[in-house]
């Protein structure tokens, strides 16, 4: 089983390419190597595999680093086999990839959803997603810098974060992780990883 995040830039042709493009190829290689694992195709879209118990955290740091640029962006995870891998992710195939391709078409005002072989689980999981994006999709700048921070550093306590982003206290750091939502979207991240390690 593998996940296959299907995405792409909102709005891009509005924004300067060279800035989003730039802070796309940077959060993607963070998790692998570009054809391979990740690519960019169609100017503004990209796939990355990864696997299923990563593939929700993974979206919560795309949006949360381009949402710290000014940039919001569009996904879909879709879960299942790959049954054809080749060095370019974007020629691969299976029910992965397929899925997230579904997934990705049926997007409306919906920024983030998943498809997965568990019809029930994908009910359950997208009204969650459904009601996570409406906090995540009004992030500013400033508050997905800090919920981004905590999400690739969940140890770190407020005071630490305060003293590695300049000009932030810790009272600031607090006030953005609640008006982010990242309590919220951790018990989320907890309930996926739960089920889908049974699931898989």
């Amino acid at each position: 089983m593998v996940a296959v995040i299907t995405g792409d830039i909102i709005q891009s042709r509005q924004k300067e390419a060279s800035l989003w493009l730039t802070a796309l190829k940077e959060v993607l290689n963070q998790y692998g190597t570009n054809p391979k694992e990740w690519e960019i195709f169609r100017g503004d879209s990209f796939q990355l595999i990864v696997t299923p118990e990563q593939a929700l955290h993974i979206s919560f740091v795309i949006k949360s680093f381009l949402k710290s640029k000014d940039i919001n962006v569009r996904m879909a995870i879709g879960i299942g086999e790959v049954e054809y891998q080749t060095d370019k992710v974007t020629e691969s195939n299976g029910t992965a990839f397929l899925n997230s391709g579904t997934c990705f078409d049926g997007l409306s005002k919906q920024t983030l959803a998943l498809q997965s072989p568990w019809q029930d689980w994908d009910i359950t999981l997208n009204t969650m997603l459904q009601l996570a994006s409406l906090t995540m999709d009004k992030w500013t700048p400033k508050t997905a810098e800090v919920v981004l921070w905590k999400l690739q550093n969940p140890l770190m306590s407020q005071k630490e974060i305060a003293e590695s982003l300049p000009k932030k206290r810790q009272g600031n750091i607090s006030e953005a992780l609640k008006r982010g939502g990242y309590d919220e979207l951790h018990q989320l991240l907890v309930y996926y990883q739960k089920t889908i390690v049974a699931l898989c």
